[in-house]
């Protein structure tokens, strides 16, 4: 007779699990892969082509080396102009006319250091505003030293803050208001898997690229009905010159990707998704350090770096 008159204790329960593993799926990654199959089918029915649905200038930061400089080739083989923005003059220099030379697009370069602050933004503002730019991939990207925050010295946190978010935050602010006037562009911000959760011995990286997440996906809604769109892709280890240093402890199970296949993937998915890994792989790798508790992803990513930091101390 008890049982009987709680039974709708047990079908609370159900429903519960139920739209708790719905609400995980959507959010980890079902939203974005209805979105994808969508932006596939449009642009197959439609034969959308990046230059014309954006603008003609792809902007690249970063953009001599690693991610960067895949992006800006894999946008160029789409067909556009590619602006390379990054420090090293000699290097621009030698990418940009590879780049020309093999796709047979126009190429410019700007040298600016992002880690000299606020000041540099009034020069970029003027050499961009020149530009009919389509597309803006905010990838230039610090990754301080493995350390205890406290051990972390003063110039490496501000070279954080002003090359992981501020580059970020003004380049956006910067190419904004001519998007927006002709009503087309797309924003691509490059974060990380380790956006998604606390790393211990990388805090500040961590949190820098949560601010790029949460900041893109703001940034994006406020976006809607302008033709403007901002994506955020989350790659996890890629190699990179600033992940090298890191081979010895990156563990076997890790879904490691060239940055050549990140940015093939990640061009794909621009104008069909405004959240994504950059590659399917990715994804799984993120979604299995989902099922985890959050306290035992921070335990054992901890426990691996803590090694490296005491072998350097």
């Amino acid at each position: 007779m008890a049982e009987d008159a709680f039974w709708w204790v047990g079908d609370t329960f159900w429903w519960i699990g139920v739209y708790a593993v719905f609400l995980w799926s959507y959010d980890c990654w079902l939203e974005s892969l209805l979105c994808i199959i969508w932006g596939s089918l449009r642009s197959l029915v439609l034969r959308e082509k990046l230059p014309e649905k954006y603008g003609p200038w792809a902007v690249v930061t970063g953009s001599t080396a690693g991610i960067g400089k895949s992006y800006a080739e894999r946008l160029a083989k789409k067909g556009f102009n590619i602006v390379l923005v990054s420090r090293s003059e000699s290097k621009l220099i030698s990418v940009a006319a590879e780049i020309e030379q093999k796709y047979a697009v126009e190429t410019k370069w700007i040298a600016v250091d992002f880690t000299d602050g606020p000041e540099i933004y009034d020069y970029l503002r003027e050499r961009l505003n020149s530009f009919d730019i389509g597309v803006l991939v905010n990838n230039v990207g610090v990754l301080p030293s493995l350390s205890s925050f406290d051990r972390n010295n003063e110039s490496e946190i501000l070279e954080l803050v002003r090359v992981n978010i501020l580059a970020t935050t003004m380049l956006s602010r910067i190419v904004l208001p001519g998007m927006k006037a002709r009503r087309r562009g797309a924003i691509v911000n490059i974060a990380s898997g380790g956006g998604y959760f606390p790393i211990p011995y990388m805090s500040g990286y961590s949190a820098s690229k949560s601010f790029v997440i949460n900041f893109s996906l703001a940034l994006n809604y406020e976006l809607k009905g302008t033709g403007v769109e901002c994506q955020v892709a989350s790659p996890c280890i890629t190699q990179t010159n600033l992940s090298a240093r890191f081979n010895d402890i990156i563990p076997w199970y890790a879904l490691v990707l060239t940055s050549d296949t990140m940015a093939k993937s990640g061009v794909y998915m621009i104008g069909k998704t405004t959240h994504t890994s950059g590659h399917w792989l990715h994804c799984l790798q993120i979604l299995w350090w989902a099922f985890l508790p959050r306290s035992f992803t921070v335990s054992l990513i901890g426990f691996l770096f803590a090694r490296r930091v005491d072998k350097s101390d």
